[in-house]
């Protein structure tokens, strides 16, 4: 094996309350008065904007959120709250460990279907980003499950050279399978037929 691809959200980084935060924060400038439902509507909605954008641009974005919660939000609200998401900080000295460990080993490199100079921000903040030789995002790069998403790797590397670890079976797993790349399934699911994690710094005892 020579490399290693991870995706990023619920991957390497665990999903906080916090997170949320740049989205209060930025909604309430052109709603002050919204409820806390409304924002976990919207939440939510963004949360899965890969199910249902073909490319992740600024504009596909907001016209998505607009259009599923009725709203009429500008361009503006999205640069904003890309601006403040690329400020949320993580830390997690076992993940720093885990990831200086594999680095030593293996090429690194994380595909999201995130916008990617925010994700490299927030791997910035972390301390890991330079470790890392790519990090392909959803707006340079296909959205995964879309098997053309990992070819920015596979171009680099054979297949059976490449393990991919995420925590969606259907957008991380199994497109990644179907790329012939070997897997692990970060999870707290026991699995008789994948190889399975619950938490990153595990891949110390077994790569």
């Amino acid at each position: 094996m020579k490399a290693i691809i991870f995706d990023l959200d619920n991957t390497l980084i665990n999903w906080l309350d916090e997170f949320i935060m740049p989205l209060k924060v930025t909604i309430k400038e052109y709603i002050p008065n919204i409820s806390e439902d409304k924002i976990k509507e919207i939440d939510n909605v963004i949360d899965n904007n890969d199910k249902y954008l073909a490319k992740l641009t600024k504009e596909n974005f907001l016209n998505y959120i607009n259009k599923n919660t009725n709203l009429n939000l500008p361009i503006t609200f999205v640069e904003k709250l890309l601006h403040l998401q690329e400020k949320c900080v993580y830390e997690d000295n076992d993940l720093v460990d885990t990831i200086k460990y594999l680095a030593s080993k293996y090429d690194l490199y994380v595909i999201t279907n995130y916008f990617e100079e925010v994700q490299k921000k927030r791997l910035d903040n972390m301390h890991i980003l330079k470790y890392f030789k790519g990090v392909y995002g959803g707006d340079n790069n296909y959205l995964k499950p879309n098997l053309q998403a990992f070819q920015v790797i596979l171009d680099k590397y054979d297949s059976k050279e490449c393990t991919y670890i995420g925590d969606n079976f259907d957008f991380d797993i199994m497109p990644a399978l179907r790329a012939n790349m070997n897997v692990i399934w970060k999870t707290n699911n026991d699995s008789e037929d994948y190889q399975t994690i619950k938490e990153i710094k595990a891949l110390k005892n077994i790569l």
